[in-house]
């Protein structure tokens, strides 16, 4: 699911993909339009209400499809520049939505985070656990790789741990 990358020496990239979670959020919205649509054939009789209700849940179900598509997160990126992380989020069509700059010299720390809200495992039912690299500036607070587990943040913290200590900046927790 991580995915590490190293180019001349000077910039980091660790990337994280949802491709597999976005299919079955995708597969499940197909469900959720195919179900309504077989129980009002089933159910209402004069056809001209059943053809208005058809095609009301059939423009609100295209509609919700196009800005799931449009909006969802497919990869986070987080790169580490000289004396910068650059934190990404990047779509299905590989439009950047997120982009965000932090220097070094502004971090006051890095945490992971549990955080207890719902969500869509990757096992297809709900959850209440979601897991969060969380890195805290002095007026900021950004999250990255959501659903990452214990053994990955300590990966990435210690990366990030090392390229700041060669810079030798100061902060309170890393």
């Amino acid at each position: 699911m991580i995915e590490m990358k190293t180019s001349n020496n000077k910039e980091i990239e660790i990337i994280i993909s949802h491709h597999k979670y976005i299919r079955k959020v995708q597969f499940s919205l197909i469900i959720w339009l195919i179900i309504p649509s077989i129980v009002i054939v089933l159910i209402v009789t004069p056809f001209l209400l059943m053809f208005i209700a058809e095609i009301f849940i059939l423009l609100t179900s295209i509609i919700n499809y196009y800005y799931f598509r449009k909006s969802i997160v497919a990869l986070e990126k987080l790169i580490i520049k000289e004396d910068t992380l650059i934190i990404q989020d990047i779509n299905n069509y590989g439009v950047i939505i997120f982009n965000k700059e932090i220097n070094f010299n502004n971090i006051k720390e890095i945490f992971f985070k549990d955080s207890l809200s719902a969500y869509f495992s990757s096992g297809g039912g709900m959850r209440e656990n979601r897991k969060f690299l969380k890195i805290r500036t002095f007026n900021e607070l950004f999250s990255f790789g959501i659903l990452i587990d214990r053994n990955e943040y300590n990966q990435i913290k210690a990366i990030i741990q090392k390229e700041i200590l060669k810079k030798n900046t100061k902060f309170n927790n890393i």
